[in-house]
């Protein structure tokens, strides 16, 4: 997973910047696929905003938090996306289920009516 950082309006230092990272890279534990994160944290007068923005296969992911304190906007949007990568997850698992359960009664069906015939030839 790459992930990129960007500061508007002020410096980032390297110890923000190493905290976000940690945090962004533990996202990975909840979903394995993801291609890309993008973390954006702004200042406008005293107001700290972080938006982070995951590119998954076949969608982007984003969230945004606003706070006094970076650190704080930084903890929330990746609890926010946390939150919203396990509802992912689950909506590709109950897409696949669905699919193997669509197919799978048709193989059944099928079965079931040529033993019913070869039981009535008998």
């Amino acid at each position: 997973m790459q992930i990129r950082t960007t500061a508007r309006h002020f410096d980032l230092t390297d110890d923000l910047k190493d905290h976000a990272e940690k945090q962004v890279a533990k996202l990975s534990r909840y979903f394995n696929h993801i291609i890309d994160s993008h973390l954006i944290m702004e200042m406008q007068k005293s107001r700290m905003t972080a938006e982070l923005k995951i590119k998954v296969y076949g969608t982007v992911l984003t969230s945004k938090h606003r706070s006094f304190d970076m650190y704080d906007s930084v903890e929330r949007v990746i609890g926010k996306m946390e939150v919203q990568l396990k509802r992912y997850k689950e909506r590709l698992q109950d897409k696949k289920a669905k699919t193997a359960q669509k197919a799978s009664p048709l193989k059944r069906g099928g079965e079931a009516a040529s033993t019913e015939e070869e039981s009535e030839q008998m």
